[in-house]
């Protein structure tokens, strides 16, 4: 081979190994040469190969910013259905079941025992993950709510109000934090963790903002934390999402309902009216703005909730609706 057919294979090998390639044309190393020659294909042939294979893991991965279904399991207040259960509530918790609800929150046993109500959720296959209690039995006889919570299996307990006149007072909230440290603290004892739903009374003015804020200041996360019920939060005039954002991971629960648009918002909350409740997705609340932040802000249970009097033709529209959210 002359030096004019050397040059030639030297450039037909690519830039990748052209000093080597051209140390080996100077030295005379055909035989080198071919092997560089070689080396040269087979790193072309896998930089080929792997870039196809990147490019097909990176199609099959899911972008960043890619929306996904709401998938959280999504439990419902025995209360949506409190007069059904009142009649027949072996009947009501079948349909909870029929609906596709696996956990459920309440307080009311319906003339039961917490035992026979516990045998009743087992036998329909649901879980009672959070039991209401109100603040004067906590008061009264925690020991009592720590052993019923117990043995229905729950998590949580969840305070539903605290003594107020008209209207709540940053007074009132002072007392109510020490109520709900000690409350909390004391089922914490028995491995239960303590709430305090929000009615949408906490956001008059106070010192540190608004009521609310002087609650979440005040009470100690370790032992106690707050239900969101958005339907109330947008009933005062508040933005759920602003909320779930101030304070990350202070609300565990979560009651998940809508509100009929026209609504007039700001009044007493006694002064609202059941048929206020729509199913989800039809009234006032950016629902999947309020589950997009709850989901990354440490909501662990949703409940929907619907006190409208036909709430049970409601709730099937409401989990349609849900289904059909990409977050």
């Amino acid at each position: 081979m002359g030096r004019a057919d050397q040059d030639r294979t030297a450039k037909g090998c690519g830039k990748v190994l052209a000093p080597r390639l051209a140390e080996s044309v100077e030295s005379g190393g055909l035989r080198r040469l071919s092997h560089w020659c070689e080396l040269d294909r087979s790193y072309r042939t896998l930089l080929m190969i792997s870039r196809r294979r990147f490019l097909a893991v990176a199609c099959a991965l899911p972008s960043v910013n890619a929306k996904r279904k709401f998938s959280v399991p999504m439990g419902l207040e025995i209360y949506s259905l409190r007069r059904e259960a009142e009649k027949d509530l072996p009947a009501t918790l079948a349909l909870i079941r029929e609906f596709g609800f696996k956990e459920v929150e309440g307080g009311d046993f319906y003339g039961r025992s917490a035992t026979e109500f516990r045998k009743l959720l087992d036998r329909n296959g649901v879980r009672l993950t959070s039991m209401m209690a109100a603040y004067d039995r906590l008061s009264r006889d925690i020991n009592s709510v720590a052993d019923d919570a117990q043995t229905l299996g729950a998590e949580y307990v969840v305070c539903s109000t605290v003594p107020h006149r008209k209207k709540l007072t940053t007074e009132d909230c002072v007392r109510a934090i020490e109520s709900l440290n000690r409350f909390g603290e004391n089922l914490a004892k028995a491995g239960l963790r303590c709430c305090y739903h929000t009615h949408g009374i906490e956001f008059g003015k106070s010192p540190d903002g608004t009521l609310f804020d002087t609650l979440a200041k005040g009470t100690n996360p370790k032992f106690a934390n707050f239900e969101m019920d958005i339907f109330w939060i947008v009933f005062a005039y508040q933005d759920p999402v602003k909320l779930l954002y101030r304070y990350p991971g202070r609300f565990p629960l979560m009651h998940v309902k809508d509100i009929r648009k026209g609504t007039a918002l700001g009044g007493s909350p006694g002064d609202v009216l059941e048929e206020a409740s729509v199913p989800l997705g039809r009234g006032l609340v950016d629902i999947p703005a309020v589950l997009r932040v709850a989901r990354e802000t440490g909501v662990r249970h949703y409940y929907i909730e619907d006190e409208a009097v036909d709430a049970a033709r409601q709730i099937p529209e409401s989990l349609r609706y849900l289904e059909s959210l990409s977050l």
